[in-house]
């Protein structure tokens, strides 16, 4: 907590002078901030003489699959920095200011904007080339194709003569998010010209090409790489007693949603956390946390409720450590789903309003009526079930080798050897 508070207000103050920066238009101070505020990947070690530099446009779950495809490396010869994303939204809010684009939607469309993107293109291509003098830089890494303030780095890195690598991290969707994405992939958003591009699943990059967004020469499927952490759990057992609800979120992005889709799952996570209260009072031995998403789910609005003692709340970060420790996961429409079902722990998905039959087309598509919990009782029935049952090392059954392949691209916890490859094939 005392190192996070550290962290905070020494980034509270390199944005006060990054203002300072940006309204004198000096890239060269905005350049010697952002060098101060770029941190090396603890968890990825380098050999002494490695001189390739990678700058990681840092995400929570896209961090995760870097550090699971490097953290075993012993002859790794790159060094990761990163650096976090708000630094490159606050230099693209400067030049756009009051603008309506978003992440999926950044495509000009207003052509006094054309000589905004000159000057931000220029200012950061500045800044870049400027840096190199405290700290060289081969490469970037984004995690997302379309995040409206990174989508210039293709651009930037040719003029630099760097390689931009984007690790797309979001190639898990609904059977209504893949029908929309090709067209609001090529309709919102211009053709990207990074190097190479590395996404999860066969069914993403069809996506990626249909939408012409991407050539096949520039598209590579690796899987997912933190998956792989997720099997490594299949020969540990968990701990006894011990539940984890990944909190529901109730507005699913709508960037690739069209305007006529309405759907909310606030009153299914509601119900969800009143039949987890429930039994958490009549079991006061069990202990239960509640993983709440980064920028999502916030601490005050849950303690809302009046919450047992048993129940602890878990703001942001990521939720490997929670996934070992538990025995039975409580998810919905989330890929933690997948996370579970390739750890061999145990899955309830909430059915509580027929969501599955209802409102298929907003969710995954996994048929396996195991999973789903219909009622109140049903779901206590399962928990008690899970909990008093003995833990076995099973092998993956045919039906979840297809839903991991299908949505993960990763069915043997290989991924992360694909995507260090990838990398090295990229940048060296």
């Amino acid at each position: 907590m005392f190192e996070r508070s550290i962290y905070n207000y020494r980034k509270s103050i390199s944005f006060f002078f990054l203002n300072i920066a940006l309204k004198l238009n000096n890239y060269k101070l905005c350049a010697f901030i952002i060098f101060l505020n770029i941190r090396k990947f603890s968890k990825i070690k380098t050999k002494k003489d490695s001189k390739r530099n990678i700058l990681v446009f840092s995400k929570s779950g896209g961090n995760e699959d870097l550090i699971e495809s490097f953290h075993k490396d012993k002859r790794n010869n790159i060094n990761f920095f990163w650096i976090p994303r708000s630094f490159l939204k606050k230099i693209f809010l400067h030049f756009f200011k009051n603008s309506n684009y978003k992440d999926y939607h950044t495509k000009l469309t207003i052509s006094d904007q054309n000589q905004k993107k000159k000057n931000y293109d220029k200012f950061l291509i500045s800044i870049f080339n400027h840096m190199d003098k405290f700290k060289k830089i081969d490469g970037f890494i984004s995690f997302n194709i379309f995040y409206y303030s990174e989508k210039s780095l293709d651009l930037i890195c040719k003029k630099l003569k760097k390689k931009l690598m984007i690790l797309h991290k979001e190639s898990t969707f609904t059977p209504l998010e893949e029908k929309n994405a090709p067209l609001i992939y090529k309709k919102k958003n211009d053709k990207t010209i990074a190097d190479a591009i590395t996404v999860y699943s066969k069914k993403q990059k069809e996506i990626l090409l249909k939408s012409k967004i991407a050539t096949s020469k520039q598209v590579f499927v690796n899987g997912c790489p933190r998956a792989d952490y997720a099997f490594g759990l299949r020969k540990t057992k968990p701990e006894k007693n011990i539940i984890v609800f990944y909190l529901i979120e109730e507005q699913r992005s709508k960037n690739l949603a069209t305007k006529k889709t309405k759907v909310n799952w606030k009153n299914l996570n509601n119900t969800t956390l009143k039949y987890l209260i429930n039994f958490a009072k009549k079991n006061p031995d069990l202990e239960i946390f509640l993983k709440g998403k980064t920028g999502v789910h916030k601490k005050n609005d849950i303690y809302r409720k009046k919450m047992p003692l048993n129940i602890k709340f878990i703001e942001g970060g990521t939720g490997e450590k929670y996934l070992k420790l538990s025995k039975v996961i409580i998810a919905f429409n989330s890929t933690v789903i997948f996370e579970t079902i390739a750890s061999n722990r145990k899955l309830i998905i909430p059915n509580f309003n027929n969501e599955k039959n209802e409102k298929k087309n907003f969710l995954y598509k996994i048929y396996d009526k195991k999973y789903y919990a219909n009622s109140e009782k049903d779901f206590n029935n399962k928990l008690k079930y899970y909990l008093k049952k003995d833990y076995k090392n099973t092998k993956l059954s045919r039906n979840e080798k297809v839903i991991l392949n299908y949505y993960l691209g990763n069915m043997d916890g290989k991924s992360g050897i694909k995507v260090n490859k990838f990398i090295k094939k990229v940048i060296n």
